[in-house]
């Protein structure tokens, strides 16, 4: 008979745990930015006695049930620029932030090696690009229907039982697998209401990301074995097919994979589609005649351009400021080496430019247009155009 070998597991995390692992934590953190939590500590503050501050908190990490994270500070967001809808983020306090990056900093070499290779969500070294692209080279290898899937409020509703198996199932240092249940069940304050979390890990966590590529990793095996092609990217995948009775196939499959999981996909945002008609992947509207801006997106956009260009307010050299950092992250983002917005872009500069000129003229008149032509914001006030990001390698579309 022969003896099954026993899986290694990894041990002794909680001695790697050190000045040098505290201080690149707190680096990133403060890169990062971020608002305050609950005790109302900024990183700032935080700093003015960082090497008391650092020390205190590694202790406290090193020692067996000394660390208490502070609940989560709930803010609401809206999801979208029209939406009624509101995303929870919770935000942790700096303290928090820290010690959850030095774990994630522990378990990621870890986890990393055995993540499917076409998983590309909140990976080193891996982008949306990256997963666009890989998309794109299974549609040209032949496969045109696609199954758009997204689950619904995944990040909300991941059962703690199955991350804390799916990280015990790797490691076997029970502080550390402790300090993680901590940081999943420390609960949050809504308007000053406690409330306890019992499911979910919080959009905003620093180790949030990790643990859902741990969960879902499960769910790329299982595509793997069946033979499917796929790319994903958080909890938004794409599984690219022959024909439509694959896909859905491959929907039913998905399905039960959630219901092993204790989660289940978004009916809205579901839907077996094709390359030829287009879908939208990762803010793209992906199709075989163009891979632009989605409709969202565009808006989402316009939102906060409007929000900057209000006809009561004066056109001065702040606002071209904060509308340049709004246009250069859109820009770099949608002018990718695969995409065609160039067409999108120019429509987009002059819409920009007709808002400019109302907020300087208190009035929208097609006659203002040769008072201040497209030359005169580049030279004067410096605005940057969505235009100057593509490159000659884009298509025209």
């Amino acid at each position: 008979m022969v003896k099954r070998k026993r899986k290694q597991k990894v041990h002794s995390l909680t001695g790697r745990i050190d000045d040098r692992l505290m201080r690149e934590a707190f680096k990133a953190v403060k890169r990062n930015r971020g608002a305050a939590g609950i005790d109302k500590v900024s990183i700032e503050m935080f700093q003015r006695n960082l090497d008391n501050n650092l020390a205190s908190l590694m202790r406290d990490l090193k020692t067996r049930d000394a660390f208490k994270p502070k609940p989560l500070r709930r803010r609401w967001i809206p999801k979208g620029p029209k939406s009624t809808k509101m995303r929870p983020l919770g935000i942790p306090a700096v303290r928090d932030r820290i010690a959850q990056e030095v774990i994630r900093r522990l378990l990621e070499p870890i986890f990393e090696p055995k993540f499917h290779d076409c998983s590309f969500g909140f990976r080193p070294g891996r982008s949306c690009h990256d997963a666009i692209k890989r998309v794109l080279s299974f549609h040209e290898a032949g496969d045109r229907i696609t199954l758009d899937a997204d689950i619904a409020g995944f990040f909300d509703n991941i059962p703690h039982a199955l991350i804390k198996q799916a990280v015990a199932e790797e490691v076997a240092d029970g502080n550390i697998l402790d300090i993680v249940e901590k940081f999943l069940a420390a609960g949050v304050m809504d308007n000053g209401v406690f409330k306890p979390t019992t499911i979910g890990t919080p959009q905003g966590g620093v180790i949030s990301p990790l643990l859902a590529n741990i969960v879902l990793d499960k769910l790329d095996n299982r595509l793997q074995e069946q033979g499917y092609r796929f790319v994903r990217y958080a909890d938004d995948f794409v599984v690219v097919c022959q024909t439509s009775k694959q896909a859905e196939a491959a929907l039913r499959m998905v399905e039960k994979v959630m219901t092993e999981l204790g989660l289940t996909l978004s009916p809205e945002k579901t839907k077996i589609a094709s390359y030829g008609k287009g879908y939208e992947f990762l803010g793209f509207r992906l199709s075989g005649r163009s891979r632009t801006m989605r409709p969202k997106s565009v808006e989402k956009f316009k939102a906060k351009v409007r929000e900057l260009t209000r006809r009561c307010h004066n056109l001065e050299a702040r606002v071209i400021e904060k509308l340049n950092r709004v246009i250069r992250g859109t820009a770099n983002y949608f002018a990718a080496e695969f995409s065609t917005c160039v067409k999108l872009f120019r429509q987009l500069d002059k819409w920009i430019r007709m808002r400019l000129r109302c907020m300087k003229f208190k009035r929208k008149s097609i006659e203002d247009n040769r008072r201040i032509r497209r030359r005169g914001f580049e030279k004067k006030f410096g605005l940057i155009s969505m235009l100057s990001f593509t490159t000659t390698t884009m298509q025209r579309c």
